[in-house]
């Protein structure tokens, strides 16, 4: 017997993941975040490393998501990323605008990460 490379999950594929590096990224998320070595994980507790276990799987997802999208498309969407920071510097509200840019440049970091 096979095994499949994809699970089918409401009619579509879901990839299958490598789980031992979500977990290894998971402990990595935790030793960051709550400092692990220095303070003991009595004191911290399960439900904090099952917010970085799930912080991992998120961001396991979201790789899986992006290495999805066609190349091609992801060309065009960095172009049109890149057209849209550019017109950041005209927008009104200095906030709105550094907010936006951000978000649009975390988008374009994404994308780029893949090619």
């Amino acid at each position: 017997m096979t095994t499949k490379s994809t699970i089918t999950v409401n009619g579509g594929a879901m990839p299958k993941f490598d789980r031992k590096a979500i977990l290894v990224r998971a402990w990595a998320i935790f030793r960051e975040t709550y400092h692990y070595p220095s303070v003991p994980f009595s004191s911290i507790g399960r439900s904090c490393f099952a917010w970085a276990l799930r912080k991992a799987w998120a961001e396991a997802r979201e790789a899986a998501r992006l290495a999805a999208i066609p190349a091609d498309v992801r060309n065009e969407r960095c172009v049109i990323l890149r057209d849209l920071i550019e017109h950041t510097r005209y927008m009104t509200n200095w906030s709105q605008a550094t907010t936006r840019a951000a978000h649009l440049k975390r988008e374009l970091a994404a994308l780029q990460s893949i090619a």
